[in-house]
C-alpha cells in the first residue's frame, strides 16, 4: 500500500522525493490526513470519467450528471477537443455551460418562430393568443410563468390582508 501511495503522491516536482523519505513522513498523522483527502477528492473526480455497469432502473431524471457527459456536450457544440480534455479548468465550466445553455436556448426558440411563420398562411393566427408560444412553451418559459404566477399570488395575498386590516368605518366616513 505503500508503495501505492508513493507512485500516487510523487511526481515529477517532487524529484528529489525518495520512497524511504516518503515512508517516514507518512508517520505523520496531519500529512497522512491530508493525503487521505486529496486522494478521495481525485478519486471524486475521476470517478465521473468511468463507465458504471448498472442496470437503467427509471429514468435519468434527478440522476448526477458527470463531467465526462457536459464536456462531450460541449465538445459536440464546437468547443476545442485539445483545450477542453487538456487545458480547461474545472472552474471553467460553468462558463462554458451558461454560453452553451444559451446559445441551445436561442436555436429553439429560432426554429420555433421560423415554424410559426412557415405555419403562418395556413392558420388562423388570430386564435393564436401568444403567437409562436402556442406551438409548444420550453421548460424555462414554463418556469419563468411559475415564478411570475407565484409574485402575483404573493402580492394579491398582501393586497388581501391590508384590505382585511381596515374597518368599515373607513370606507363609509361613519
Amino acid at each position: 500500500m505503500e508503495s501505492l501511495l508513493y507512485v500516487i503522491y510523487i511526481t515529477s516536482d517532487k524529484p528529489g522525493y525518495t520512497f524511504e523519505v516518503f515512508r517516514q513522513v507518512m508517520a505523520d498523522e496531519r500529512f497522512m490526513n491530508a493525503m487521505s483527502s486529496d486522494l478521495g477528492r481525485i478519486m471524486e473526480i475521476v470517478a465521473q470519467f468511468q463507465k458504471k455497469i448498472v442496470p437503467d432502473l427509471g429514468s435519468t431524471e434527478g440522476s448526477p450528471e458527470y463531467i465526462g457527459n457536459i464536456v462531450s456536450a460541449l465538445i459536440m457544440a464546437g468547443l476545442d477537443a485539445h483545450y477542453a480534455l487538456n487545458e480547461m479548468e474545472l472552474c471553467d465550466l460553468p462558463l462554458y455551460l451558461e454560453v452553451y445553455e444559451k446559445k441551445r436556448k436561442e436555436e429553439m426558440e429560432s426554429s420555433r418562430m421560423w415554424t410559426y411563420f412557415t405555419m403562418l398562411p395556413h392558420i388562423d393566427a388570430r386564435k393564436m393568443k401568444n403567437g409562436a408560444r402556442d406551438l409548444i412553451i420550453f421548460p424555462w418559459e414554463e418556469e419563468e410563468a411559475r415564478k411570475e404566477a407565484e409574485r402575483a399570488i404573493r402580492e394579491d395575498a398582501a393586497r388581501f390582508e391590508e384590505l382585511m386590516k381596515t374597518k368599515k368605518t373607513d370606507y363609509y366616513g361613519g
